[in-house]
């Protein structure tokens, strides 16, 4: 599996465990980040979310997290591939 495969499902999990541990549905999570629930549902599979420093912050008061707390993947972007940057 490719680093960035493996990243993606690390943030997969990571960030669906840290919202089911805040008690959050995604459609609550999506609700109080003033986003769609199908952003939400991207993000939890490995999509890379693309906060403004107010939203990590709100992010982790959701997730009852301190950012230093959040695992490191979820708060790097993933390489981009070269189709991308077309």
């Amino acid at each position: 599996m490719s680093k960035r495969k493996t990243n993606q499902v690390e943030a997969k999990a990571a960030l669906r465990e840290l919202r089911e541990a805040a008690g959050l549905t995604q459609e609550q999570l999506a609700f109080h980040m003033n986003k769609s629930s199908s952003t939400i549902r991207r993000w939890e599979k490995g999509e890379e979310p693309t906060l403004t420093h107010s939203e990590w912050v709100t992010l982790c008061k959701l997730l009852k997290k301190r950012f230093d707390e959040l695992p490191e993947f979820l708060s790097k972007p993933f390489p981009r591939q070269d189709s991308e940057n077309s």
